[in-house]
């Protein structure tokens, strides 16, 4: 195929490929356009969100329970504002480490562990010594996948659209000024820069899948 930008097209719809490919293949392209937000977006889901604000496709929701020695796990309702926030999660890890913990879980859920200030929040509001975890449902994080391997092709029909294809793996400088006008919006990332939900959560991490 002449045209990378062509090629990644076909190969958002090729099953057999990986999607860490298909972020590498993209940055390729947004790397050699010189196009900063894509190039910012692509490398934060290849590594994670180690220091940038998540999109809002990867803020996921989940089911607050407590761990009682006795019983179990237990769902808990403590109503209110730190209730809503303990019961989302912004996914921060690279698209390889979510993959592997929807492989690891073929049914079931993945559970989050909190950070110390929540979870010794939670203890003392609910005056209790149980340990608590937002328990999410595999199919969410999968949907991020979903959503992030579609953005990929919204990013090559959008190239293909300003006459952008490039021949071969490289781009005419005509090309690489028409991608200039190119950024997150185009292919619609909302950045969660200074939700209250990012100031209260973040950090939060520790997953693991219980079945």
């Amino acid at each position: 195929m002449d045209s990378l930008v062509l090629e990644l097209q076909s190969d958002v719809l090729d099953r057999t490929i990986h999607l860490p490919d298909l972020l590498r293949k993209a940055l390729l392209v947004s790397r050699k356009l010189k196009i900063k937000d894509i190039d910012e977006w692509l490398n934060d889901e290849l590594n994670g969100y180690e220091t940038r604000s998540v999109p809002s496709y990867r803020i996921i929701t989940g089911e607050l329970k407590a761990f009682n020695p006795y019983s179990g796990w237990i769902p808990v309702d403590m109503g209110g504002e730190l209730h809503a926030s303990m019961c989302e999660h912004l996914a921060r890890d690279s698209v390889s480490q979510i993959i592997d913990l929807v492989e690891r879980t073929e049914i079931g859920t993945v559970m989050v562990k909190f950070p110390a200030g929540l979870d010794t929040a939670f203890r003392n509001l609910m005056r209790t010594d149980f340990e608590p975890a937002l328990h999410v449902p595999v199919h969410k994080l999968v949907r991020i996948l979903d959503v992030t391997k579609t953005k990929i092709m919204d990013f090559a029909l959008d190239l293909e659209a300003r006459g952008i294809l490039g021949e071969g793996i490289r781009f005419s400088k005509a090309e690489e000024q028409l991608a200039q006008s190119i950024t997150h919006n185009t292919i619609h990332i909302e950045r969660m820069e200074n939700s209250q939900l990012q100031q209260s959560t973040e950090g939060s991490g520790q997953i693991r899948t219980r079945q």
